[in-house]
């Protein structure tokens, strides 16, 4: 995970002077004008400009070395800012240890975003080791990072002992037992990984990352409604989790993830995020015509926007309604200008066969770029599928001597490489393919390479591997077809083509030139396939959800609880945002709360007077609350059940439990007791 964000906050106060004082009294007015402008303007030119005048009077300045650095991170020039790092490093003297600490943090980030794992393990060692001569509050966050770099250098042995440790001096760690809970998915071990995120969720039920790897563990374990349940937990506590990913997992049961979609939808504090995620469903179940719909309803609420209309532009190719796609395209390159989107474009004209037009925006969008392969791929494409393998092979080539990472260059050129009779180059290029490419998911070409290796039930395995993980992408299944095609299996080739329409494959006019589609092309049962679907629209969409609200919103969740003496149950629940435990009691009538915790909560800020009801009385001068005050809890949250507006009796007996009785208990819907397992089962 990155830290880019947590860097930039804290970097503030170690820019405070007291911290930072010069070993000779020096004026550094351009270096505090950088500063505000870095942090308080976000004008990085600006505060670039200012630090560098501000280095040529000073050189040894290392506050301005220090700035410049992140200066330079956050525009990406990773070795820019190593070397004012490493210099700020080699000439620190006589500073506080959190100041040199903070420097090798800097250097651990930098190198995680250039993927030096290794180089980002020792930076954050060296962290650590100066954060405790100072007893820094951030050797606990130095800690969490050591132990993603671990996990991301496939260490999880370290991982693990680093996250242990962090245990060990916060049993309440929420990124600790996540990080655990990732290696047990990794381990496949995925019922000790749930433990520990439920073990994470009794801490603190709001922290969205255990929601992102409670969907994935629960979609490994076949759960798969939980699955999508957690999926939705996590967009909904995360601003910045990905649409693409939540509706990867949402969309595995398709009409319950669009029915609980709706339901978030219809909330009156609902997101416009919801309708982002909604029409990211739609698209990635080939239901282009409602995605479109509600792009439509979108805009005439709240005006143009350039991603709208990419988003359109999508589905309308999607459609094989080129004119519109390419009409939406230009429209997002007239709203945002960025050369980037020309590729987008470019892709268009290429799946509508209008190749030159598509050489000309990926030349444009290959400025955005240059080091990047995917423009000389896509050029090179679309100069075989010309016929001029002379000049598919020279962008080819110059494409992998740019970028030597991206798998479609090799298994393309490995592709021309063969038909150009050159098989022993042609070998060389497939095994690089199976050297990179090593993940089945989109934009994996392994099982081509594999075809190509005469390797053809490894090919078949794999491509059913990247449908396994994402069955409903029609684009998989013709892919599939395409191999078989060039295995000579024209019966699979034709059933595969045929789960392809029935996805959602519309791309008539790039099959036409598709060579992989020659040995079908002529069959009866090819014709007779394209004449049925060019006149079969994409659904009006994919069939509207079967499921019901009422059933979408039937969920079940499971509490795990501690057996206590005496037959009771301690279940962990959270009371407006504060962890605690109540005892499950279903004798008792009321809702009752501890003076001692209410005091607590009062002077935390976890109640307000204004909580309280009835008279001032109940609240005394030094903050105690007496006997039979009546608190309004605006939350009590137990598993994924969310109450509001619970009214509760204060008792004077501070070894009184929280106890909540059978009128919240019955608001929660259907409850079980699981006594073998420890549970508690709700149903609502």
């Amino acid at each position: 995970m990155k830290t880019r964000l947590f860097f930039l906050m804290v970097f503030l106060a170690i820019l405070a002077p007291q911290a930072c004082a010069q070993r000779k009294v020096v004026s550094d007015y351009n270096y505090q004008k950088a500063v505000d402008a870095f942090f308080e303007d976000k004008d990085d030119d600006k505060a670039l400009k200012l630090v560098n005048k501000q280095l040529d009077e000073t050189p040894d300045h290392l506050d301005s070395r220090f700035l410049r650095a992140k200066i330079y991170w956050r525009a990406d020039k990773y070795d820019a800012a190593l070397r004012d790092l490493s210099y700020a490093i080699k000439h620190y003297k006589g500073k506080p240890s959190v100041y040199k600490s903070t420097l090798f943090g800097l250097q651990g980030a930098i190198y995680d975003d250039m993927e030096r794992f290794a180089d980002a393990v020792d930076s954050y060692r060296q962290a650590i080791k100066f954060a405790k001569k100072d007893n820094s509050d951030r050797i606990q966050s130095y800690k969490f990072d050591l132990a993603q770099s671990l996990y991301n250098a496939k260490d999880l042995d370290g991982a693990e002992k680093v996250y242990l440790d962090m245990l060990k001096d916060d049993p309440g760690d929420g990124g600790a037992m996540v990080g655990l809970a990732r290696n047990r998915l990794d381990q496949d071990k995925y019922e000790e990984g749930l433990e520990w995120l439920r073990k994470a969720e009794s801490y603190n039920a709001s922290y969205a990352e255990i929601y992102r790897f409670k969907m994935q563990i629960l979609d490994k374990l076949g759960k798969t409604d939980e699955s999508v349940d957690a999926a939705l937990k996590y967009f909904e506590l995360n601003d910045d989790a990905p649409a693409w990913l939540v509706a990867e997992y949402a969309g595995k049961h398709y009409a319950y993830g669009v029915a609980k979609v709706k339901a978030e939808m219809n909330k009156d504090d609902a997101s416009d995020r919801w309708i982002v995620l909604l029409t990211r469903l739609y698209e990635d179940h080939s239901d282009y015509v409602k995605a479109l719909e509600l792009y439509d309803k979108v805009e005439k609420e709240y005006g143009e926007y350039k991603m709208i209309a990419y988003y359109k532009s999508n589905c309308y190719s999607e459609l094989g309604q080129f004119n519109m796609a390419i009409k939406e395209a230009t429209r997002a390159i007239d709203l945002d200008g960025s050369k980037a989107l020309y590729g987008h474009r470019g892709d268009i004209y290429r799946s509508a066969g209008m190749y030159d037009k598509a050489i000309a925006d990926y030349t444009i969008s290959m400025e955005d770029d240059p080091s990047s392969g995917y423009e000389y791929y896509a050029i090179g494409w679309c100069y075989e599928l010309q016929g001029n393998n002379d000049k598919a092979l020279e962008y080819f080539n110059q494409g992998i001597d740019l970028d030597k990472t991206y798998s479609y260059l090799f298994v393309s050129r490995g592709d021309l490489l063969m038909e150009l009779g050159r098989q022993e180059e042609a070998q060389l290029d497939y095994e690089k393919v199976l050297e990179i490419d090593d993940e089945p998911e989109d934009g994996s070409c392994r099982h081509y390479a594999l075809h190509g290796l005469g390797r053809d039930d490894e090919a078949i395995e794999w491509i059913d591997k990247i449908i396994e993980n994402k069955p409903y992408d029609s684009g998989n299944y013709y892919d599939k077809a395409c191999l078989f095609a060039r295995m000579g299996k024209v019966d699979e080739a034709l059933a595969s083509l045929e789960d392809a329409f029935k996805k959602g494959f519309r791309r008539f006019v790039h099959m036409e030139h598709d060579n992989d589609m020659d040995p079908l092309r002529n069959l009866e049962k090819y014709q007779s396939l394209l004449l049925e679907y060019k006149n079969k629209p994409v659904n009006d969409g994919v069939e509207e959800p079967e499921i019901t609200m009422q059933a979408a919103e039937a969920l079940i969740s499971e509490v795990s609880m501690k057996k206590m003496a005496g037959g009771t149950y301690e279940i962990p629940c959270t009371i407006n945002g504060l962890p605690l435990k109540f005892v499950f009691d279903t004798g008792a009538s009321n809702v009752t709360i501890s003076s001692v915790e209410a005091s607590f909560m009062l002077k935390n800020d976890y109640l307000s007077e204004r909580d309280f009801r009835g008279s001032k009385k109940f609240i005394m001068a030094d903050g105690s609350i007496t006997d039979g005050a009546i608190v309004c809890i605006k939350e009590v949250l137990v598993g994924d059940v969310l109450l509001k507006n619970i009214e509760a009796s204060v008792v004077k007996n501070q070894k009184a439990p929280l106890l909540l009785g059978q009128s919240v208990l019955e608001r929660f819907g259907s409850i079980t007791i699981d006594n073998e397992n420890n549970k508690l089962i709700i149903k609502h």
